[in-house]
Parts: C-alpha cells; structure tokens; sequence
C-alpha cells in the first residue's frame, strides 16, 4: 500500500488494545487494596471496643458488602461520567472539521511545529492529514484531547472489577473472626493475613510498572499496617472518651 497517497489512512495500531487490560489490573489491585485496609481499620477499631465476637464479624461482614457496592457504584458512575465527556469532545471535533477546518488545520500545523518539524515539514505533513478527514478527525482526538476512542472503557466491566476486587480484598481480615473464638487472636491474625495478601498485591503492582516489587509490597504493608494500628487505637480511645462525657 502505498503511504504516499493522500487518501491513505494508516491502520489503528495495536498498542491500544493493552491498554484496557492494564487497566482492569489497575482497578483491581486498586479495589483490592481499598477493600483490605477498609477492612482492617474496621476491625480494628471493633476489637478495642467490648463487641463480642459475633457482633464485629456480623459488622465487617455487612462493612465489606456495603464497601463493595459503593466502590462498584462509584466507579461505574465516574466511568460514565468520563465517558460522556469524552464522547462530546470527540463530537464537537467533528463539528469543528466539518464547519471551521481552516482553524482546525492551523491547529494541526502547529501541532507539528510543537513536536519539533520545521514549518516547511509542518505544513507538508498538514496538508496530508487534513486531505483525509477519518485521519485527520483521528489525530485531533489523540493529539489534541489526548484521547484514544479504542480504549474508552466499559462501566459496567470496571464497576464488577472494583467491587468484586474490594470484596476479595475483605476476605484475609475478616477470615480469622470466622476460625478463631478470641478476639484479640482473630485480629493478629487478620494483621498477618491482610499483610501477606498486601505484600503479594503490592508486588505484582510494581511489577507491572516495571519497578522493585519490594518498593510496591512495602507501600502497600505501611499503609495497611497504619490502618490497621489507628484503627485499633481509635477503637480503644473512643469508647473511653465517651464514657468520660456521659
């Protein structure tokens, strides 16, 4: 095929096409993480208290369903949101082409010029793009909006990855509540298994963005850990605080 025809329109390259599955990750690990230290905050600050056992396990078990439908909710309706912002800016480029191409054009040209092209290449290169309006509608969008139409993502997909990753998430703190009658055992261990499935997750994060997967796994252990501990003191200081103004 030969690119030196003006009607010639370059294929959509298939680097995009990572893009959603990354993102998925992303939404995951980021519900997942959410799920885990809401959880353990919780629990936390139940143990210090004088629930019984039965009480804080009803409780963070209601926490973790209720915190999964907000998060899945939550995300679709920014999903949505982004979405439709998305779409209208892809449609009033249209319009834009279509009834003001001398700006647009103009635009286009200094685009080149910004990315490093002399005026002479710039306006070569313009008058290509703008000869063909599905290339030159798909090059605002992406250079301009910095947008790219493949990868607007599914709501309904990313609002199941976020609550259903949070749910999983709640899984390692509230397990021991189930296994063991003592509270304060329960909780050190919901400490040990919640730090281990944070460990592991904040790996495979920083995995994925090509750093040290000890740096991920120790963020993701301090943050957990200072829930977990002002959790638990907030749990026990509170009660007491309270009893004082009554």
């Amino acid at each position: 095929m030969d690119s030196t025809n003006p009607s010639f329109s370059p294929p959509i390259s298939s680097e995009g096409g990572h893009l959603p599955s990354g993102r998925r990750i992303r939404d995951f690990i980021l519900g997942l993480n959410d799920g885990m230290v809401t959880l353990i905050s919780f629990l936390g600050g139940l143990t210090g208290s004088s629930l019984s056992r039965s009480s804080i396990l009803y409780a963070g078990i209601m926490t973790a369903i209720a915190g999964s439908i907000s998060m899945g909710a939550g995300g679709y309706l920014a999903s949505r949101s982004q979405n439709d912002i998305f779409k209208r800016e892809i449609e009033r480029e249209k319009w834009e082409i279509e009834h003001i191409p001398d700006t647009e054009r103009e635009e286009v040209r200094h685009l080149f010029v910004s990315f490093g092209l002399s005026p002479e290449e710039a306006n070569s290169v313009t008058e290509r793009i703008t000869s063909n309006p599905i290339a030159w509608h798909r090059f605002m969008v992406r250079e301009e909006l910095g947008i790219h139409e493949e990868t607007i993502e599914n709501p309904l997909s990313g609002s199941l990855v976020l609550g259903g990753s949070f749910l999983i998430g709640a899984i390692p703190p509230i397990l021991p509540y189930f296994l063991l009658d003592m509270i304060g055992t329960a909780f050190t261990w919901s400490l040990i298994f919640s730090s281990l499935t944070l460990a592991v997750a904040g790996g495979i994060k920083s995995r994925l963005s090509n750093e040290p997967p000890s740096k991920g796994a120790g963020e993701m252990l301090l943050l957990g850990g200072m829930a977990g501990v002002s959790g638990l003191f907030i749990g026990t200081l509170l009660p007491r605080i309270l009893s004082l103004l009554h």
